[in-house]
């Protein structure tokens, strides 16, 4: 008896106005899609998708939205956004849905089946079928997939060994199968790719954009290294002809006039050469203080003396063309900049409120005079306020000691105490009166962020939303995705929870649930005899033929636990938790993790202490 399962919705949500190139109704639905992902930011468009389909009318997107806000559970089944890190979140609420998650026109989907098809000639076309319909139709996502399953066919891989042993182990675009290399023009270093042509705009965009132009890019900035290698070459070659020749007071090495700069007081000639290992010691060695002015925030006159230091400093349009044109110049100056910015802060003692995503920060103002503010001990919790007071006793003598080594001429970075204990006051005051929320106001970021949690800030926001919650959505719906199978011909979304691996839609397609493989009439009328038929008494893998196992889970089970260990890695790396014990391997442990493997602070003590003991 074959496995028949119930439908979670609709897949694609292609309605037959769509596949007749309707674009009225194409962008009619694509805007729905737009306004359900911004009311409903958490959920994936792949559920607005299937009930935009099941749900078809004028009316659609109102009962969509009351669906949702009634049966939210029922119709998401798991199926969340994943955690992503929190800077990557769009500033625009109408860039939440992607165009591989749109609706897609006729002539796309056409285009796409065409050419997979043609590429992946060797597997069956119902597993290509399947695979577009699981990728709503985009190329991208399905090639990926598609190129998955061609590595563990047995046709593919007399094919799969030569390409891995005559090419190199990284894949590259130069060897994606819409690129065409030109025969006549010698070199491929040399030479331009163009793609091949597919008869649909969308998808000659979405291919040059994914293959073409990295490529290009890549080869740009390589000709513009190597015609600046040239030009000064041939520079110093010229200025040694004419002896225009300077000699650096630093490195005592000849430069050419474009590449030096002179200081301030006695205009003595530094190389850009010497400027770079400068700024490169400061920002990532020891020599902060000996080579940067913190007063002026520049570059410090570098040429030795006698007697005394020179007083003069290198100019920053200098220091800025010198770091420019070295590997990484952009990232160093905006670390330099930025170091530069937070030690003039630092310097004029005023209580910030920092952005959590930047280097901005700003006044933090309390709109309540100190009379009005009213601290006492929290009684509410009196054995556990008694505690820390009397732990805290026990801490007087190291806080003794941090006091006079923030007295020292040595250590003047160091915060006293008393600004220490100011400043969590102040954060009490705020956190207790005002509001949480701080607008970042540097065009770069512009992003709104909690006081409290750090977090970005979205309405309706709770602050300290639990990782390990977060973690737990996304694993569920990466196992979720890994288990999902979608009908080719009705586009209905289907688990298998019990049964064989025969699958039967409502529609009456029939495919396997392990290779996708259709088995009706359509397909040959393959059936059960598309399983393996011999008898294993002990159970096993067949060792006489290498067919879908008609019962066997092991695959399954693999596939799970491979995506929710894949998916476990990229929300460690994306959240900047890798290698933090207590996440992900229980509950249990999260506490304690996060007590021993935070980076605590003398402000973050004495916050928390403040916090528990006194009220206001």
């Amino acid at each position: 008896m074959s496995t028949r399962v119930a439908p979670l919705a609709r897949e694609n949500g292609q309605t037959q106005a769509t596949e007749n190139g309707d674009e009225e109704r194409l962008a009619e639905l694509n805007g729905s899609l737009t306004v359900l992902a911004i009311i409903f930011p958490q959920i994936v468009p792949e559920v607005f998708r299937e009930m935009l389909q099941t749900f078809d009318g004028e009316s659609s997107l109102h009962v969509v939205a009351e669906q949702l806000l009634k049966h939210q559970d029922e119709w998401v089944k798991g199926r969340w956004r994943k955690a992503v890190k929190q800077t990557d979140t769009p500033k625009d609420d109408q860039v939440r849905v992607t165009a591989e998650d749109r609706f897609r026109r006729a002539s796309y989907k056409w285009a796409v089946r065409t050419k997979l098809h043609e590429e992946f000639n060797a597997l069956g076309r119902s597993q290509i079928e399947g695979v577009l319909a699981e990728e709503n139709f985009c190329y991208t996502r399905a090639r990926l997939t598609l190129q998955n399953i061609a590595s563990r066919s047995w046709r593919n891989s007399f094919n799969t060994f030569l390409s891995k042993w005559l090419k190199s182990s990284q894949s590259t675009n130069e060897d994606h199968y819409m690129i065409v290399w030109p025969k006549n023009q010698g070199n491929r270093a040399n030479s331009l790719p163009f793609l091949k042509e597919t008869g649909d705009g969308e998808l000659d965009e979405e291919l040059y954009q994914n293959v073409v132009l990295p490529f290009l890019q890549k080869v740009k900035r390589e000709r513009e290294d190597r015609d600046w290698e040239i030009a000064m070459t041939l520079n110093e070659a010229e200025a040694m002809d004419a002896e225009a020749m300077y000699e650096c007071q630093c490195c005592f090495s000849d430069t050419t006039f474009e590449q030096m700069a002179t200081c301030t007081t006695g205009a003595h000639v530094i190389c850009f050469r010497c400027i770079k290992n400068a700024v490169r010691e400061a920002l990532f060695g020891q020599s902060w203080g000996r080579n940067l002015e913190y007063t002026r925030g520049q570059l410090k006159c570098l040429a030795p003396m006698s007697h005394e230091s020179c007083d003069g400093c290198i100019s920053h349009s200098a220091t800025r063309l010198a770091i420019l044109q070295s590997k990484g110049g952009k990232e160093a100056l905006a670390k330099l900049e930025t170091r530069l910015a937070e030690q003039s802060l630092l310097k004029s003692c005023l209580a910030l409120v920092h952005c959590p995503f930047c280097a901005y920060a700003e006044v933090d103002e309390l709109y309540f005079p100190p009379s009005f503010i009213r601290y006492r001990l929290n009684t509410a919790h009196l054995e556990a306020t008694v505690f820390l007071i009397l732990l805290m006793l026990n801490f007087i003598p190291l806080l003794l000691l941090y006091a006079l080594l923030s007295r020292l001429s040595l250590l003047r970075e160091l915060p006293t105490i008393t600004s220490i204990l100011s400043t969590s006051l102040a954060r009490l005051s705020r956190s207790r009166h005002l509001s949480a929320r701080f607008q970042c106001q540097s065009p770069h970021c512009a992003l709104p962020s909690c006081l409290t949690c750090f977090k970005i800030w979205n309405d309706p926001h709770v602050c300290h939303e639990s990782a390990m919650l977060s973690l737990r959505i996304t694993i569920e719906a990466a196992r979720t995705a890994a288990l999902k199978r979608t009908c080719p011909h009705c586009g209905v979304g289907f688990i298998k929870d019990s049964g064989c691996n025969k699958l039967t839609c409502v529609c009456g397609y029939a495919m396997c649930y392990i290779c996708r493989q259709g088995l009706g009439r359509e397909h040959g009328g393959e059936g059960y005899r598309h399983f393996c038929q011999h008898f294993r008494p002990a159970g096993g893998a067949c060792r006489e033929c290498d067919k879908c196992d008609l019962y066997g889970n092991e695959d399954d089970e693999s596939s799970v636990k491979r995506a929710g260990a894949l998916a476990e890695k990229e929300w460690r790396k994306k959240e900047g938790m890798t290698g933090v014990v207590g996440i992900g391997g229980g509950q249990e442990n999260a506490r304690r993790a996060t007590w021993l493997d935070a980076d605590w602070t003398m402000q973050d003590l004495i916050d928390w202490w403040v916090k528990n003991v006194i009220v206001c």
